[in-house]
């Protein structure tokens, strides 16, 4: 039994469709492509990746540098430095893995206690 050429056609249309949408998706899955971005006056300094839809971003605006928990559905701020003057004078990019947070003046928690708190929450 010899298939048509239309048949033919058709399958192979859905198969090149179907091949795009899996492209896509592993794509989207991983991140990839995905560079640092930046404005004017707004700067992602670095991004880690929790899991498949959360990840931490380190953003710089303002002379402030904010650590941004990311959700699917939420944005939330976990903490909020000024930046040293000395780094901003002199122009060094610190690390900020490597870089200690500080408690914030106001007295809330460091960053470090709240990522072990939103850790214990999932």
């Amino acid at each position: 039994m010899d298939m048509s050429p239309l048949v033919s056609a058709v399958l192979s249309f859905v198969f090149v469709i179907f091949l795009l949408l899996a492209t896509l998706w592993f794509v989207r899955s991983r991140g990839i492509g995905m560079g640092p971005m930046s404005g004017q006056g707004l700067r992602v300094v670095n991004s880690l990746r929790l899991g498949g839809k959360h990840r931490l971003d380190v953003v710089e605006y303002a002379g402030r540098r904010l650590l941004l928990g990311v959700a699917p559905n939420q944005i939330t701020l976990l903490d909020n430095q000024a930046q040293e003057s000395s780094a901003l004078d002199a122009g060094v990019s610190e690390n900020p893995r490597s870089a200690p947070l500080m408690d914030d003046p106001s007295g809330a928690m460091s960053f470090a206690g709240q990522l072990k708190q939103f850790m214990q929450r999932d």
